[in-house]
């Protein structure tokens, strides 16, 4: 498990807004408009929310949040973000090393690859996966850091489809704002989407398994998708089949007929017979021919356009040459130059020493002369291996171009000779047998068919008795009752510390996911009870996990538990008569209760109401005083 050590404001020219907390309870109290609610909105945004949710003016100017977690094996975990928003940054050491060591680099950019390792150790991460990315992500690093697996799949639908556990799904269990705690629906569903994911998240908060084992219903869907499938294209092969079969009146006589010709194609056969080996030869040496022929053209094809790029290379080779020369021989007409300007350098060439080392020109006409003739031997040597590279490739084409001609005289040879052997009674010959043989394939054509339409038909039938009628509802085990029933327990205690009587009982509704104390849902009482009810709740919930090693970040952070209960003798405004039996001090048995949490957990209340200055060390309180605040006292979390 975590907590929250530290959250900083940063801006170029502003006073960091600094807000320090501790293990165990922490009380921020004071004021409206002091900056309490914004508190938990930075938190929200570090954590990876799309955007800043409450903008104030008095933030106006600061750039970055950062927050600062510890964990119980003495880690460092900073998470920074732009007040803009883009991915976040993730460092292994406090805010204060952070913030100095921005001092003193260069600016960096916010909109970096979020996959990215800086070598200081420095990560940058995805403030939320796109897709099926597997980029890391906040869930990536502060799962781990909170000590919960990287990986946890959720079922997020009546069929079995899973998807994986966020921070952003994880995070009503431990991040209520001041709409989720008095709110009428369960924290947990509370905005109402992804709410299949919502309630299997809390399942694993209290059971520690989630539903990477589940086999989603998907799957039987694709088989039943797969057999329309095959029976639609069994249809789509069978319709024509048919169309063929429909005029078919020779199925009576066409063994019969199928025997005569083949006895005709046999006799007409054996006139072909002495000429057959000759035939096959030709054909066999024709087509060897016909393939030499094609490895020589395209062989002429890549010669012909690697000596283009040569030729073009060697012309460059020329050019550059021309312009060494140039270069070489200009160098010698440099010291006739008067009262002119430098062209390398710009400067007067008045008699004067004149060098060109400032901005590392050359230092004299000799130097340019001999890296001008050197240039020019290196392009030389390179042209002549050109040329011989060029002669090379001639030569190759040359060998090529044979093969090719020679291979094509063959191929007419060939063709002239089986033309002059077969000559006009083979062409008559093979005219009959042709069309004795096509008359047998339409003989054996409709075989076929017949043959293919039985086999189509028969399996046509197969496929319709496994097709699976209709779609079986999928059926999930509910919430362990085990574990809701422990939280319960755990949950009464707590309201039990807070003035509730001691035969107090709360119960879990899995149909909204919330709490009944004493039969009665949490949404049933007035918006003071409903936060109260919602803080004990959610306080329940980290100590149970933390009880039971249960998944859990090991802090909560709750924004106005107290500000909105108004008691009258036992009785908050709004609600019924049921509630009369309660005792009307929740508030300073709520802050007295606290005070008494371990540091096995850490708990951040926000709120308008203040506890009693006896337990104000106890609860390590915060004051705001606002506008009216002396000069001792903090008016607000950003300095003014």
């Amino acid at each position: 498990m975590a907590w929250i050590n530290e959250i900083r404001l940063t801006g170029s020219g502003k006073k960091d807004a600094v807000i320090r907390f501790q293990p165990g309870p922490n009380v921020v109290a004071g004021d409206s408009d002091t900056g309490k609610s914004y508190l938990l909105r930075c938190i929200d945004f570090v954590l990876g929310a799309k955007e800043m949710t409450k903008v104030i003016e008095e933030a106006s100017g600061y750039e970055h949040v950062r927050l600062e977690l510890r964990n119980d094996d003495e880690g460092v975990l900073t998470l920074e973000r732009h007040l803009t928003g883009g991915d976040v940054r993730a460092y292994a050491v406090p805010i204060s090393e952070v913030v100095a060591q921005s001092a003193s680099d260069e600016p960096h950019s916010d909109n970096n690859d979020a996959s990215k390792q800086d070598p200081k150790g420095e990560e940058i991460l995805a403030w939320k996966r796109q897709g099926a990315s597997k980029a890391r992500d906040i869930t990536s690093r502060v799962f781990p850091f909170m000590g919960m697996p990287e990986e946890v799949r959720l079922r997020s639908n009546d069929k079995g489809k899973t998807q994986r556990l966020s921070i952003r799904t994880l995070s009503p269990v431990f991040l209520l704002d001041e709409a989720m705690i008095i709110g009428e629906q369960s924290p947990v569903l509370f905005g109402g989407y992804d709410l299949t994911a919502r309630k299997r998240m809390f399942s694993y908060v209290l059971t520690g398994t989630d539903d990477s084992g589940v086999i989603a219903q998907e799957k039987r869907e694709i088989v039943q998708a797969e057999i329309s499938a095959k029976l639609s294209l069994i249809d789509d092969l069978l319709t024509p089949i048919e169309k063929r079969l429909e005029g078919d009146t020779t199925v009576d006589d066409e063994d019969n007929s199928a025997s005569r010709v083949d006895t005709t194609i046999e006799k007409l056969s054996s006139l072909l017979s002495e000429t057959e080996d000759e035939r096959t030869r030709l054909r066999d040496e024709r087509r060897e021919q016909l393939r030499l022929q094609q490895r020589a053209e395209s062989q002429l094809i890549a010669i012909d356009e690697l000596l283009g790029r040569y030729h073009l290379l060697d012309k460059r080779y020329s050019s550059d040459l021309e312009r060494l020369d140039f270069i070489a021989e200009g160098t010698h007409f440099f010291d006739g130059l008067q009262d002119s300007v430098c062209p390398l350098c710009g400067q007067q060439m008045d008699g004067d020493v004149h060098t060109h080392d400032e901005g590392g020109g050359i230092t004299d006409v000799a130097s340019v002369y001999q890296s001008a003739r050197a240039e020019a031997a290196k392009i030389q040597g390179l042209q002549k291996d050109l040329q011989q590279a060029i002669t090379d490739l001639s030569a190759r084409w040359n060998a090529r171009d044979e093969e090719r001609k020679t291979a094509a005289f063959e191929i007419a040879r060939i063709d002239m000779r089986m033309d002059t052997v077969l000559g006009p009674a083979r062409r008559r010959t093979r005219t009959t047998l042709d069309e004795l043989v096509q008359r047998r394939l339409e003989f054996q054509t409709l075989k076929s068919d017949r043959d293919e339409v039985e086999r189509l038909r028969a399996l046509k039938e197969e496929l319709a008795k496994q097709l699976p009628k209709g779609s079986a509802k999928q059926t999930w085990a509910p919430i362990d009752p085990v574990a809701v029933t422990a939280l319960s327990r755990v949950i009464e205690s707590v309201l039990k510390n807070w003035s509730w009587p001691d035969d107090v009982r709360v119960e879990f509704d899995e149909r909204t996911y919330d709490i009944k104390v004493n039969g009665k849902p949490r949404r049933a009482h007035g918006k003071g009870f409903r936060a109260v009810l919602n803080s004990a709740a959610t306080i329940g919930l980290l100590k149970y996990c933390q009880a039971n090693n249960k998944p859990h970040p090991g802090f909560v952070v709750l924004d106005s538990p107290l500000t909105t209960v108004k008691q009258r003798e036992g009785l908050e405004t709004g609600d019924s008569n049921e509630d009369a039996n309660i005792d009307p001090r929740i508030e300073p048995s709520f802050w007295k209760s606290l005070s008494e949490i371990n540091d096995d957990i850490q708990i951040i209340v926000l709120d308008n109401k203040e506890p009693n200055e006896s337990l104000a060390s106890d609860l390590n309180l915060q004051l705001f005083a606002g506008a009216s605040a002396s000069d001792a006292e903090r008016k607000g979390f950003i300095p003014i």
